[in-house]
């Protein structure tokens, strides 16, 4: 098993430091081939992020934004159950820090996020995930991470006006 990631989510993009874990018994052959292709220009960036695991504060953030993000994972579940009960599917729920909100087939999901857009609520469709069109499903991918928990239910009731308005 090889784990490839980056801080750019739990931290933030512009760091743009990534890593790579790798089984012992191929460490050597890893470490040679960085060796060959390493370009200098982020070692002092990574001495203080190496500083800021080692103190334990990434463990400490990750904790922090873990609680956040399942707080207002929560509050968007509710906020959709309360206005659509069980009439739109919702896949993702369980953790992340976005949802799919499934539409019915008839709904283009790209007309919908394009109206939200108007109604300055980014939303993506789902459709545009598909490789092909033919076999698209209808829905809208929400991110709520960056929503204060205080905007969630007013933003969602907006997106809500606009969905309804495509569903008829």
């Amino acid at each position: 098993m090889i784990y490839v990631g980056s801080f750019g989510k739990t931290l933030f993009p512009g760091l743009r430091i990534g890593y790579i874990v790798v089984p012992e018994a191929l460490a050597a052959s890893f470490a040679t081939a960085s060796a060959e292709l390493y370009r200098e220009g982020q070692l002092l960036q990574q001495a203080v992020l190496a500083e800021f695991i080692a103190e334990g504060h990434f463990t400490s953030h990750i904790r922090r934004m873990r609680a956040l993000y399942g707080q207002r994972r929560e509050l968007m579940l509710a906020t959709i159950a309360k206005r659509y009960g069980g009439t739109l599917d919702i896949v993702g729920g369980d953790a992340g820090l976005h949802l799919v909100l499934r539409l019915p087939d008839h709904v283009d999901d790209r007309a919908v996020a394009a109206r939200a857009l108007a109604e300055n609520i980014v939303v993506r469709p789902l459709s545009g995930y598909f490789a092909r069109r033919d076999n698209a499903q209808s829905g809208l991918l929400i991110g709520y991470a960056c929503v204060p928990d205080e905007e969630i239910e007013r933003a969602f009731e907006t997106l809500a006006g606009v969905i309804d308005g495509f569903i008829g």
